[in-house]
């Protein structure tokens, strides 16, 4: 038998540079994957938007104004390839009085985002604990308990199987929650809070995120910081940890979390203090409920630039499609992520 000619296994030029090609192609869109931008979009309280037991908002404003909540969440869900939003993040105060009436008008609005972006609520001291008083027909205070319709409206059986929710501290109930996703080849943890949270409930959280600790996180609950860049102390009868408690028995003790948000308190704040590790928290405070129209749509959102380490902040309206431009509303946080945020492996 005649011997074969080495050409024979000589591969095809052609098709060896086209292979080549491919390779780099493939490599530079991993590259982008993991240095593209992405956006976390906060809302803030929506309260004046849910408002219709006993309509204080409309009497001072003038009308309905729900259109706003939905003028948000349309926003959302129309920029979500265009500005790559990972996350939503819902700061409390969804509603008024813990009203069924409000709750409808917050859940529809919220639906507008299934299934196109993930999203997160915590509650507020508005959502919660209502209380009429007899000072005047439209009077009443919040937080004198902890029972709240937020569960009927906003099910566990709704998010247990999506494939970012973790977990919950109460089983079946989603007052104090966890959710994971990823983004630009990092990955992020997302702790929502009660109002004023317990200590068994910081002791849980301590517990997640101990349990991740390479997931960079972020806290999320209602009352933290206020417009003096201070952290709350006190008030509202339900027993739990305001701001100072917050920081001093969870926010402070874990290398990985590097953000907190939170409304409450009408304004904006701003405050960057170190952990017990040396890492720096960004912890962050918008609420514009007291402006014309109950807050008229006003909302944030963090776009992240994984190339600069650096998070650039918009406070934006959907429905004037306008910006605040001061130093408040428009700024830039440094944030180091071309490293792990923890020297461990996930457990």
């Amino acid at each position: 038998m005649k011997g074969l000619r080495m050409s024979s296994f000589t591969p095809n030029r052609h098709a060896a540079a086209t292979f080549a090609w491919l390779v780099a192609m493939l490599l530079a869109i991993g590259l982008r994957a993991e240095t593209r931008p992405f956006t976390l979009v906060v809302l803030p309280d929506t309260q004046c938007y849910c408002d219709t037991r006993h309509a204080q908002s409309a009497k001072k404003w003038g009308g309905d104004l729900r259109r706003y909540f939905f003028d948000q969440t349309r926003w959302i869900r129309q920029n979500a390839k265009r500005l790559n939003i990972a996350f939503v993040l819902h700061e409390g105060d969804i509603t008024q009085t813990d009203h069924p009436d409000e709750w409808k008008i917050a859940a529809k609005a919220m639906s507008v985002l299934d299934g196109k972006v993930p999203y997160v609520l915590c509650l507020g001291n508005h959502d919660m604990g209502y209380r009429k008083t007899g000072n005047s027909p439209d009077s009443y205070s919040t937080a004198h308990d902890r029972k709240t319709l937020f569960n009927k409206y906003f099910p566990y059986s709704k998010y247990r199987k999506l494939d970012h929710f973790g977990g919950t501290f109460t089983a079946g109930r989603m007052d104090n929650s966890y959710w994971r996703f990823e983004s630009s080849g990092m990955k992020f943890l997302i702790l929502s809070l009660e109002f004023k949270p317990r200590d068994e409930v910081l002791k849980w959280a301590s517990m997640v995120t101990e349990k991740h600790p390479g997931h960079r996180t972020i806290a999320l609950t209602h009352s933290y910081l206020d417009s003096q860049n201070k952290l709350t102390k006190s008030g509202y009868p339900v027993q739990g940890n305001l701001g100072e408690g917050i920081w001093k028995k969870f926010v402070s003790q874990h290398p990985n979390i590097f953000m907190v948000l939170c409304g409450h308190v009408l304004g904006e704040g701003r405050l960057t203090s170190k952990g017990k590790a040396g890492n720096p928290v960004h912890q962050l405070l918008c609420d514009y409920q007291g402006m014309k129209n109950g807050g008229e749509s006003w909302l944030r959102y963090m776009t992240f630039y994984p190339k600069e380490n650096k998070i650039e902040v918009f406070t934006y309206n959907p429905s004037l499609g306008s910006f605040m431009k001061g130093p408040k509303s428009r700024f830039a946080l440094q944030y180091q992520m071309s490293k792990t945020p923890a020297n461990t492996a996930e457990k």
